[in-house]
């Protein structure tokens, strides 16, 4: 991780008034430490503008534009150039300073956070050090974006579109003529991530070169963890593994921190012998602290990009369904990370994969392997999506449930894992259209509204809460 370089300008000493500073004064080089202490990974460019002038100040702004990955503006001042660079901004009002900020046109122009500190202790001690937290909370989700301009993400896919399977409203509506080019390019201008998409006969070189030793030891380790495999082989286990380490093959050759994939033949020959699955290899990256989504969902692979660097945690990928009178979600698909806190483990079952036409035929060739992940309950959780092309996340939070309970049979329905999740549900269904916002989302443990809102405001795109 190479770490993320902020702008940081002192627009005054830190306090307001005439006369000498306040005995209890913390001082502009003492905060500047305070914050190296708790912002690691973080270069601090610091700059004082009554030492150097405003012209100054903004005229170097201008020429490392390209270098930086955010400013933060501590004390009040005029010289609003400074707020609206088109980089993402954290403004600071110092406690009590008269207060010259234009907190209304940081809504309209966006990608501008707002912060408070008290740094001459008049309030008690609990606010001002929840003031100082609030501020580091936010100068990381600039290292978060930081993290972001330095990716890149791999699509590896049979299909002509990115998100082919992921938009499904009116069934006379299609993706327009040069939607990959222009998807590509909002994800490189917005979030600074490269995607590349390498051909399917890569991957199918890829595979033929894996070493099948290396994959049957893989299978092993997979099988070994698992509480039970169910209906399919060890065969088919390797097969995954195959998979797997041809897709690590890719990434390593492109140097990705993500892949996006729908992948579902190992030879590309139409056979039902050669069919294969991800799951299990999606959940081993995660595993590994890198993001890897089955279907090929760029949308989605941003947005775990997203929740692992701002709340060290992977996401589960899933369609979305809604049950009003159950008041949930209900969001399944081949799998989850088993690592749903990041260095946690929780217990998962091999099954053969719910897609397969080879399902329920006790292992036959092609049955494949789809993962059923014991998710915990009574967890917070935040359902999220980020929509690149459109400069929009859509969120909204729940509590896990054992879907058990409300459920027959459930483990045998649609896909082999559900986060079953209590939501305002009617509110989320009324916003529901596949034709704008696809039919899948990511499911992350924990309650992330704020953060998702004050990253929805740096990156510059709307916010859609869907329960509210």
């Amino acid at each position: 991780m190479r770490e993320a370089r902020i702008f940081t300008v002192f627009a005054t000493l830190g306090f307001g008034g005439a006369g000498a500073p306040p005995d209890t004064l913390i001082t502009n080089d003492q905060l500047i430490r305070q914050l190296q202490e708790q912002c690691t990974h973080v270069t601090f460019i610091v700059r004082d503008l009554h030492k150097l002038g405003a012209e100054a100040v903004l005229n170097e702004l201008e020429d490392r534009k390209e270098t930086l990955d955010g400013v933060l503006v501590v004390g009040v001042t005029r010289e609003y150039g400074l707020f609206f660079t088109g980089l993402p901004t954290v403004v600071v009002y110092n406690l009590l300073e008269f207060m010259n900020l234009p907190y209304e046109l940081f809504k309209e122009r966006g990608r501008v956070l707002t912060a408070t500190l008290d740094r001459i202790g008049v309030t008690s001690p609990e606010i001002s050090a929840a003031m100082f937290a609030s501020l580091v909370e936010k100068i990381k989700l600039l290292q978060v974006l930081g993290q972001m301009k330095q990716a890149r993400m791999l699509s590896i896919a049979p299909q002509r579109y990115l998100h082919a399977v992921d938009y499904q409203g009116d069934i006379d509506e299609h993706l327009p003529a040069g939607y990959n080019q222009a998807y590509i390019h909002a994800l490189q201008e917005t979030l600074g991530v490269e995607l590349l998409r390498p051909g399917m006969e890569e991957f199918y070189t890829a595979v033929r070169e894996v070493n099948l030793t290396a994959a049957q030891e893989q299978a092993r380790v997979w099988i070994n963890e698992a509480s039970a495999v169910y209906d399919t082989t060890e065969a088919e286990v390797v097969n995954a593994a195959r998979l797997y380490l041809a897709l690590e093959a890719l990434r390593q050759r492109y140097d990705a921190v993500a892949i996006s994939t729908h992948v579902r033949s190992l030879t590309g020959s139409g056979k039902v012998e050669d069919m294969v699955w991800p799951s299990i290899g999606m959940i081993e990256f995660q595993k590994r602290g890198l993001v890897a989504v089955c279907q090929d969902y760029p949308n989605i692979a941003v947005t775990h990009m997203l929740g692992l660097h701002a709340a060290g945690r992977p996401s589960m990928l899933g369609d979305l369904m809604i049950d009003t009178f159950n008041s949930v979600d209900i969001i399944t698909h081949c799998g989850a990370p088993i690592n749903p806190h990041g260095d946690d483990r929780v217990p998962y079952t091999l099954w053969s994969h719910a897609e397969s036409p080879m399902r329920g035929t006790d292992g036959k060739p092609g049955s494949g392997i789809g993962t059923q992940v014991e998710i915990p309950t009574g967890e917070p959780v935040t359902i999220w999506k980020v929509d690149v092309l459109n400069h929009r996340i859509l969120l909204h939070t729940g509590t896990t449930v054992d879907g058990h309970m409300l459920y027959k049979e459930l483990d045998r329905l649609m896909c082999r894992t559900k986060l079953v999740a209590k939501v305002a549900a009617e509110r989320v269904q009324g916003h529901y259209c596949p034709g704008r916002y696809g039919i899948h989302r990511a499911a992350t443990l924990g309650d992330l509204r704020a953060q998702v809102k004050n990253l929805a405001t740096l990156i510059g795109f709307d916010l859609i809460e869907e329960d509210r």
